[in-house]
């Protein structure tokens, strides 16, 4: 083995150790990536093309959700590689569905809306999502709908009496992302809002709510105003800066 790998096997390990044992939270950008690298990388030093991902992107975030086209114009990265990179963010969300699958219950509205969060919140592409749920709130069926278009989710009337017919949940919670965009309804939003309803009366099922997870939070158009608000990290900084000058002050 050449020194230049056993060097980079040790810090491959402390990079590693450092995961493990203090978090990824305390970790660098640089470092997170370099980490991620690893797993795509089974040997060398990855530390050079992190470093280009982060100046290309900016962040870990909109690395993984580049296409693999886009990836490949990174030096460094071919298109096996690529196209391992650009699953991590499915990866994600295969996970978070199957915590969803083992039994899932609501207790109260907010874990419902803390499922839609992780499963629609960081999308590129506009879903739709269908949650089904016992007399007893546990979650019984799940079904994600996904279209062509990335301006619009549309109800497929046919889907939506297939998914209450196969799973017949006593209740029903639909949500749907706008990626890019606020959360507040548009028209399509509340004609699409009026076929539910109407099926769901139809079919004997409790309408739980309509979600719309937009990156100002999430809006609930039975009620029409925002039940979850986001706050920009930047903003809640000055936020706390400006509290603490006030302290001072007085």
């Amino acid at each position: 083995m050449k020194n230049d790998d056993i060097s980079h096997d040790g810090h491959r390990a402390r990079l590693l150790d450092l995961a493990c044992n203090a978090g990824l939270d305390s970790m660098s950008d640089v470092q997170v990536v370099e980490f991620l690298l690893t797993y795509i990388f089974p040997r060398g030093d990855v530390n050079p093309l992190a470093h280009r991902l982060l100046d290309t992107y900016g962040d870990i975030t909109h690395i993984i959700n580049a296409n693999v086209a886009e990836l490949m114009t990174v030096k460094g990265l071919n298109e096996r590689s690529a196209k391992k990179l650009s699953k991590f963010g499915d990866l994600f969300f295969a996970y978070i569905t199957a915590r969803m699958n083992k039994k899932f219950h609501a207790a109260c509205e907010g874990e419902i809306i803390d499922a839609v969060e992780d499963l629609l919140r960081f999308r590129n592409d506009e879903f739709m999502l269908l949650l089904g749920f016992s007399p007893k709130n546990y979650l019984c069926g799940k079904k994600m709908v996904t279209r062509n278009s990335k301006n619009e989710v549309g109800m497929n009337v046919m889907e939506l009496t297939a998914f209450l017919s196969s799973v017949k949940p006593h209740a029903l919670a639909v949500a749907h992302c706008h990626p890019y965009g606020i959360s507040d309804p548009s028209k399509d939003d509340v004609q699409t809002l009026a076929k539910v309803k109407k099926i769901c009366y139809d079919c004997g099922v409790r309408l739980i709510d309509s979600y719309i997870v937009g990156e100002d939070g999430v809006f609930s158009q039975t009620r029409g105003f925002k039940v979850r608000k986001y706050t920009d990290v930047d903003d809640l900084r000055k936020a706390f800066e400006t509290l603490s000058e006030n302290k001072d002050e007085e």
